[in-house]
């Protein structure tokens, strides 16, 4: 768990935590080079797991592969991934921020369902983003689709976050 102040790359400084799980957490940091705030989701490695230098080296390249494929992908309905870095035991995907509120809260909060007029709306975007991220070459698999992966932004758009098991056809 990174601290409150810490400073990663001599780059990026962590305001808070925003959630956690089983594979790391995401946190709010300051970019100093572009004094912009960014989301900053570091990935933990179990290192004791992956014994020889080979089997790391893959789970390395497997990290950068999928940043890579990550910081290509353009839509609206995606965090822009902006860099990447592997530190000790940690790999960090650097993305924009998304302001919102994550639909699984949003739900919890009214404790009804959303009017059908919005979510056919949402539909209509999330559907628009899963045929931009099918249509890739190779093709690009979220394959975690839930409300809490849904955040709703000030202008009523939907973005599509946690990439985490994110698989592309190759």
């Amino acid at each position: 768990m990174l601290a409150i102040n810490e400073v990663l790359r001599g780059r990026y400084r962590i305001i808070k935590q925003l959630g956690h799980g089983g594979m790391g957490a995401v946190y709010e940091a300051q970019d100093n080079v572009f004094d912009t705030t960014v989301a900053l989701k570091e990935i933990l490695i179990d290192l004791t797991k992956i014994t020889t230098p080979k089997q790391q080296q893959i789970v390395r390249s497997a990290f950068e592969r999928e940043a890579k494929i990550l910081a290509m992908v353009k839509h609206e309905a995606f965090p822009h991934v902006r860099d990447y870095f592997i530190e000790a035991d940690s790999q960090y995907l650097v993305m924009e921020l998304v302001d919102g509120e994550d639909l699984g809260s949003l739900l919890e909060k009214r404790q009804s369902p959303f009017p059908l007029a919005n979510v056919l709306y949402w539909t209509d975007l999330l559907l628009d983003a899963l045929d931009y991220l099918h249509s890739n070459e190779p093709p690009i698999f979220h394959r975690d689709l839930k409300p809490q992966n849904l955040k709703l932004t000030a202008r009523g758009r939907i973005k599509l976050l946690d990439f985490g098991i994110a698989k592309s056809a190759e």
